[in-house]
């Protein structure tokens, strides 16, 4: 075998080619193995890659290779991966002149006859056969490039129940779109990348096995010009899905859960407007970001999603997500019995908001402010609370409600055990904090480092603005001190107290009469939801972090994470209708030891057996498997050539699986 860097009309190809010799025919002939496109072969690496990829073919497996870089041992892996998976025409042969590697000397006691198929037992014990068996060297029978199949599996499952095919084709994708779009999304769900990294990924993922070599073409550019086709087609298929979602559970939705995170981006950011510096949930101020607003049904699906500029605050993003539902509501894929309770978090919930959301006949549900819960401090400390039925040890929750007529609300007070846990604990760690801070800028004052007065003024009020939990519970003194300024600090336990008798509790407000307090508790808990849906976005899909600089760009990788978001609520959601609550980082580990591999059944007479094919799902996957409707995994391809001596003709065969 030997590289030949083809001339085309469109620039070059790299070609793989081998010789042989026809029965009867005195001179060699050359034919294409694979074409290779602009793969990234140095010409130094011809000639020792070219007999690398030779020798491995012919069942040489061996490990590595002295005269070629990891870099070539792992393009020497793409090669055979894509030779493998094709549909060769003209069978596998060995070049002209070469030898296979001889057989061992087949001897009586290493065969076993097809008439004595059983094994010799030994003190109860079936014993496996050696040697050669119907003519194949079980010894030497090996696998190679195994990759991993299960989450793309069910992800690609999930797109066909879902009928993103139909609908892409009727939004005018071709079919090498169709399937770059299908590769884009479900490879989120496997190993969430970015559209760059997708291209040098692909080739040693399932996918090509289950779409098809045409995924491994094109290269970034094309997984680029898909993903805007999709992008630009985000409000069809969200309404798509809409509809389809709902109609395969049967939802009927009343509930609409919004809520926004945002990202950051590494750099200025230019080619970006929206990309601006504000309040970052990960403490990165110091960075460009943009906010993601999302709305979400009471099931955890996302409806509609908004990028706004990274500068805008939680509650001028409402106003224009309020379209956005009604949009929603008085389309044909939402249709509410009643007007929707709009569910969301104190900082949205400005009174201007909540106006609004009166105008258009919206009930809403929010959480009011932490700082707010002091006015009601009365209230708590009084009786007539009723517990929340159902609630674990440790986990109690109490409620009790308080109508307000005059401002056309009811409010919930609600004490948490758990929350309230939870909040001693995240303030008993930000007091060691501010200590600490606090004995660093003393020490900065003494030792003459910090001298002018505004100068330390400020730094002390940055401090107080970084640990403002507890800082508003200390009183904080700066003064001088012979030469120097000296600072001073003490807690003050009454305002501590105060907190402490707080902690846990929290204000729930609505405008929904015909609750009871424990009806409004559940319903407030669905926002987890969106905070479950938030946190596969940002973590297990792969919104963050996000290195893109021009705006399309940021665009279409947010809206492919939620697209893929879509088809990983509709996993956990038809397993968990069938009481399957796992989560999709437990799930994945369990699907990703279901792999495709290749198989080589070395014979006797030379040849070499090559069979490419999914391997059988152990018990837990296929529990997974047919949840999802996946019964049978016949239609998954099954690919076998067969490597030969030069001169001994034979055929490539590709099959359905039977199973």
């Amino acid at each position: 075998m030997y590289f030949f860097l083809k001339k085309t009309a469109s620039g070059q190809t790299l070609q793989l080619l081998e010789a042989y010799r026809l029965k009867g025919s005195g001179s060699p002939r050359h034919r294409v193995v694979v074409s290779l496109g602009d793969m990234p072969v140095l010409e130094g690496w011809y000639k020792p890659l070219a007999g690398l990829v030779s020798r491995r073919l012919r069942g040489e497996l061996s490990v590595a290779d002295a005269d070629l870089p990891p870099e070539a041992l792992r393009l020497a892996d793409d090669i055979i991966m894509r030779i493998e998976r094709r549909n060769r025409e003209e069978p596998a042969v060995l070049p002209a002149g070469s030898q296979s590697s001889p057989p061992p000397p087949v001897t009586a006691a290493m065969c076993v006859s097809p008439d004595s198929r059983e094994s010799q037992r030994e003190n109860g014990r079936t014993l496996v056969p050696t040697g050669v068996v119907d003519g194949v060297l079980i010894d030497q029978v090996e696998h190679t490039h195994d990759t991993a199949l299960g989450p793309l599996l069910c992800a690609l499952q999930a797109w066909d129940l879902l009928g993103m095919p139909g609908l892409l084709q009727r939004l005018g994708f071709n079919d090498a779109q169709m399937q770059a779009a299908a590769a884009l999304v479900a490879s989120r769900l496997h190993e969430p990348m970015s559209e760059n990294a997708l291209v040098n990924w692909l080739p040693f993922s399932s996918l090509p096995d289950l779409l098809g070599d045409e995924v491994l073409r094109g290269g970034t550019d094309r997984y680029y010009r898909t993903g805007d086709k999709l992008s630009e087609n985000a409000a069809a298929i969200e309404q798509h899905l809409r509809q389809r979602i709902g109609r395969h559970f049967g939802l009927e939705r009343t509930i609409l859960l919004y809520d926004l995170t945002n990202f950051h981006f590494e750099g200025v950011c230019a080619g970006n407007p929206k990309a601006r510096r504000g309040h970052n949930k990960q403490k990165r101020d110091d960075c460009p970001q943009v906010v993601l607003g999302l709305v979400f049904d009471e099931y955890g699906f996302a409806l509609a999603h908004s990028i706004f500029s990274g500068n805008t605050s939680d509650a001028k993003s409402l106003p224009e997500m309020v379209k956005t539902m009604q949009g929603l509501c008085t389309s044909d894929d939402l249709l509410f019995s009643m007007k929707p309770t709009v569910i969301m978090d104190g900082g949205l919930a400005t009174e201007a908001n909540k106006k609004l959301l009166r105008a258009k006949e919206y009930h809403f549900l929010v959480n009011d402010k932490r700082s707010g819960r002091r006015a009601w401090a009365k209230e708590f400390a009084a009786d007539g609370f009723q517990p929340i039925a159902g609630r674990k040890p440790g986990q109690e929750v109490l409620v009790r409600m308080l109508e307000r007529p005059q401002d056309g609300e009811r409010l919930l007070l609600c004490k948490s055990a758990g929350r309230r846990e939870k909040e001693l604990a995240i303030r008993s760690g930000a007091e060691v904090r501010l200590r600490a801070d606090l004995e660093k800028l003393d020490q900065r004052l003494r030792g003459g480092k910090l001298k002018d007065r505004n100068r330390a003024e400020q730094a002390l009020g940055r401090l107080r603005e970084r640990h403002s939990r507890v800082a508003r519970h200390y009183d904080l003194n700066l003064e001088k001190v012979d030469n120097h300024l000296s600072l001073s600090w003490a807690r003050n336990d009454e305002r501590w107290r105060g907190a402490d008798e707080q902690a846990g509790d929290y204000v729930l407000r609505t405008s929904r009469t015909d609750l009871s307090g424990p009806q409004i508790w559940a319903l407030y808990m669905t926002l987890t939801k969106a905070e479950d849906g938030f946190r596969l976005v940002k973590g297990e899909l792969g919104l963050r972090p996000n290195y893109h600089q021009v705006e399309e760009r940021v665009d279409t990788h947010t809206f492919i994470t939620i697209l893929a978001y879509q088809f990983l609520r509709f996993i956990l959601h038809t397993l968990e209708e069938k009481g399957d609550y796992r989560g999709w980082r437990t799930l994945k580990r369990i699907l990703l030891t279901h792999c495709y591999a290749t198989m080589h059944l070395p014979t006797v007479d030379g040849r070499v057996f090559r069979i490419r094919k999914p391997g059988l799902p152990e018990a837990c996957q296929w529990d997974i498997y047919r949840a999802l409707g996946i019964v049978s995994l016949a239609g998954l391809p099954v690919a076998k050539d067969v490597i030969t001596a030069a001169g001994q003709p034979d055929f490539v065969v590709t099959q359905k699986s039977d199973r």
